[in-house]
């Protein structure tokens, strides 16, 4: 009797009512409040910026394994090899098409990463950005560009495209003789050096850029003006891009030698 008239004498903190506390399915405020708290929508957790989504991508795995470009490779060498005896038993003149970018990509991939010391670097479509590479090395928005050639024909470059390295991947004596090069031109599409290639007698590539159009240039007329900045990181055959480029041999100097190795020597 006594808790029953100490219950119904109790003032809500939340109401200021009697006989119940803010606690108490009763009180008027707390059915409010409820109330309200199911008609609000829930919380949005905030937007990535573009920057954040590109960088989470970054850190995706690349699918593209060394399997599946063997696999796409060896389907494109019986694809080439057919087409060459066609050709040799009809001298019928079909040409040969340009290798798939993912092949010619993914080659330059597996070279940068056991040839040129970036482990970090992935098939860019593979993990949902832009642009032929990516890597931890270079800029998003600049990211490493491919170029690749089979013949004599011109390379092609968008006007717009921005990039902080270019390799140049040269397959003609691939599919005949098992051998490709690669090439680092350590050049970015704002150096004055790539600008500056003449890409005719009166222009130079930056300014066929600025008219919009694509400016097309082949390997033997290019390399002349890039040498300087290019390098060759690799010459072999297109299994050897699987293999980890070998350590580089150490050479003895005199200061290697021990007191035993000179006294060795001296007998």
């Amino acid at each position: 009797m006594i808790a029953t008239k100490k219950i119904l004498e109790m003032i809500c903190s939340a109401c200021q009512g009697v006989g119940h506390n803010k606690n108490n399915k009763m009180c008027p405020v707390k059915k409010m409040m409820a109330n309200v708290s199911d008609a609000l929508p829930a919380p949005k957790a905030p937007k990535k910026t573009k920057r954040e989504l590109e960088l989470e991508r970054l850190s995706q795995p690349d699918l593209y394994t060394s399997d599946i470009l063997r696999r796409r490779f060896r389907r494109l060498k019986e694809e080439h090899d057919d087409l060459c005896q066609i050709k040799a038993s009809t001298g019928l003149p079909i040409r040969h098409q340009n290798p798939p970018e993912d092949i010619t990509e993914n080659i330059a991939k597996f070279v940068i990463q056991n040839y040129d010391g970036d482990s970090s670097c992935k098939w860019a479509k593979s993990v949902g950005l832009n642009g032929d590479l990516c890597s931890d090395k270079y800029p998003i928005d600049a990211p490493p560009e491919v170029k690749s050639f089979s013949s004599v024909g011109p390379l092609t470059f968008g006007p717009d495209k921005k990039f902080s390295v270019v390799y140049f991947v040269d397959i003609r004596n691939l599919f005949e003789h098992d051998n490709l090069v690669v090439w680092k031109a350590n050049l970015t599409s704002e150096s004055p050096e790539w600008k500056g290639i003449k890409m005719t007698k009166d222009q130079t590539f930056d300014d066929q850029c600025k008219q919009g159009r694509r400016p097309h240039l082949g390997w033997s007329l290019l390399y002349p003006q890039i040498s300087e900045n290019c390098v060759k990181i690799y010459d072999g055959t297109f299994e050897g891009i699987f293999t980890p480029a070998p350590a580089p041999a150490t050479t003895t100097t005199t200061d290697d030698y021990t007191e035993q190795d000179q006294s060795t020597v001296s007998q």
